[in-house]
């Protein structure tokens, strides 16, 4: 496995784009609908949109928002930003309001670049931003009109055809920032964590080192392009000098025919959307399709051989990571075949072990002790290489501080780990439940309800009983035709999980609340608590069995 790496001062996303340019420019980088984007042409865009923000002003260190779906225009503008040392700040396309608000007045941007989709939005809040200067509005068709905001606005196409392709741009160096993405924010509001050069650039090596992607991968990645899980596919196949094929959005239904369409080897989802492919009914050509392997953070257990039978791949996972800091444990994917020749599909599928010569990872109470091995903690992590991950989280040094107490990034996920060095996956912390003096895992409890045949997916969350204290509860989504009584269910988990595991609480819903990353939203679900369709376990007389 071979790729392009680079030194410490060579780090920068519009340097190593040039470089790999000159050695690549006439093979095909992106795959988009029915386009086909070289290197070439990716470089001579980002060139230009490089040197059209420098038109309207935009300095080096400077801020601009994107509000696009994903199309090559969003690389175009992200590697623009890198090349003229701007900083990309990838807005949410759900995003409206107050939450749209405060991404762009956060983050000091001074640019907004906005599809003519999401104009009304804009105009919703457009006398709350204050930073705002000017907007460039992106019109795939026919150039907007009656575009009615206040602020100067250039079309995109209109402001490439006056820019140059030249490279008379500022020195950007490896430690600065490249762009600042923003995390959900459930118990406030969303923090921007800032990324430099460095950072993304790690981030990259990290996924190619423990796989076998080569020149010859070519990538499927069809998940937003505002969030981080995508830009591993952008920026690892630059450094693999490779190809990658980019959908419009997820669908379970149309997903295969995209894979064959682009002739995709590979492809990353998140562990949750291997159930939507797994649930669609079975077809005979399910295992004809070009691809080899997938990634999927967390590997869905339950279904993991079953689905290398099914569509005749290899499925890894063996890694854990968050925007803050990518892949800080890890497990190669050789390593992975031969556990799970062993038979040992735990290891193979847990969330790999710490990478020594990028992180220090350990697992620590809540007064920051180490834990003994099998024991539950915080994972916490720091770097060993500089510029390895974030950078701060911007105009939040508050946040910054006390996220990295004791100088240890506090991830505010548990895990355990073994004998062997293997980190398992446990449980958000703030999702992690207590009832009756037993910790529970949510993670656990929703594992073996998703493994019901009648299941399409299902999220537990705690709830207060009317003596105060916590009480389980799962909510539900049934697969398409099927039917589920609580009792059945209460049956099904019996013999599954402890006794003190089992919820109390049983609600269907007919759709789960999702982000645009299609992660189900819990804090919508504790919002609604217990409502009058909510099944009560010991309201409706039914005994657990000793």
């Amino acid at each position: 496995m071979e790729w392009y790496e680079y030194g410490p001062h060579q780090r920068t996303w519009g340097f190593i784009l040039d470089d790999i340019t000159k050695k690549n420019r006439d093979k095909v980088y992106l795959y988009f609908r029915d386009q086909k984007v070289t290197y070439g042409q990716l470089n001579k865009y980002a060139n230009l949109v490089a040197n059209a923000f420098l038109s309207l002003g935009l300095k080096k260190g400077d801020k601009a928002s994107i509000m696009m779906p994903n199309c090559p225009e969003f690389l175009y503008h992200w590697f623009g930003l890198a090349k003229m040392g701007g900083i990309e700040v990838p807005v949410n396309t759900a995003y409206r309001g107050d939450i749209l608000r405060h991404v762009i007045t956060n983050s000091d941007s001074r640019v907004l670049v906005v599809h003519e989709h999401f104009l009304d939005r804009l105009r919703f809040i457009q006398h709350e931003l204050p930073t705002l200067e000017k907007v460039i509005v992106y019109s795939p068709g026919v150039e907007a009109t009656d575009i009615n905001l206040k602020f100067p606005t250039y079309p995109f196409t209109r402001l490439l055809t006056k820019s140059s392709p030249g490279h008379a741009l500022p020195e950007v160096k490896p430690w600065d920032p490249l762009q600042i993405i923003y995390t959900s924010g459930t118990t406030g509001p969303s923090k921007g964590v800032v990324l430099s050069h460095s950072a993304v650039y790690w981030y990259a090596i990290n996924h190619i080192r423990f796989s076998r992607l080569n020149q010859e991968t070519r990538t499927y990645h069809c998940l937003p392009f505002f969030h981080q899980n995508h830009r591993f596919t952008t920026t690892y196949t630059i450094l693999l000098g490779g190809s990658y094929a980019m959908g419009e959005k997820f669908s379970a239904s149309g997903f295969w025919d995209e894979i064959r369409k682009h002739e995709a080897n590979y492809f990353m989802l998140m562990g949750p959307l291997y159930r939507y492919l797994y649930s669609q009914p079975p077809k005979p050509d399910d295992a004809v399709n070009p691809a080899q392997a997938a990634s999927a953070a967390p590997v869905p257990l339950d279904i993991a051989e079953a689905f290398e039978k099914r569509f005749g791949l290899k499925l890894y996972g063996g890694v854990y990571g968050l925007t803050e800091a990518s892949a800080i444990t890890r497990i190669s994917f050789d390593e992975a075949d031969r556990l799970k020749a062993k038979g040992r599909w735990d290891q193979a599928s847990s969330m790999g072990k710490e990478q020594k010569d990028i992180y220090e990872v350990k697992l620590v109470d809540d007064e920051d002790n180490e834990v003994a091995i099998g024991e539950v903690g915080e994972i916490v992590c720091r770097p060993a290489r500089p510029y390895s991950m974030m950078t701060e989280y911007i105009n939040n040094p508050q946040a910054t501080l006390g996220v990295f107490r004791n100088l240890w990034f506090h991830t505010g996920d548990l895990a355990r780990k073994d004998e062997d060095g293997f980190f398992y996956f446990v449980d958000r912390k703030k999702d992690y439940l207590r009832r009756r003096g037993e910790n529970i895992s949510s993670f656990e409890v929703e594992r073996v309800v998703n493994a019901h045949p009648a299941v399409y997916q299902a999220a537990a969350i705690s709830v207060k009983s009317e003596v105060g204290e916590d009480e389980v509860k799962i909510v539900v989504e049934l697969k398409e035709g099927e039917d589920l009584t609580p009792e059945e269910l209460m049956a099904w988990c019996e013999p599954r999980m402890a006794y003190f595991m089992i919820p109390r609480f049983v609600e269907f819903k007919k759709e789960l609340p999702l982000s645009a990353m299609e992660r189900i939203e819990k804090y919508k679900l504790r919002d609604e608590g217990i409502t009058p369709t909510t099944w009560d376990r010991e309201k409706a007389g039914y005994k657990l069995k000793p």
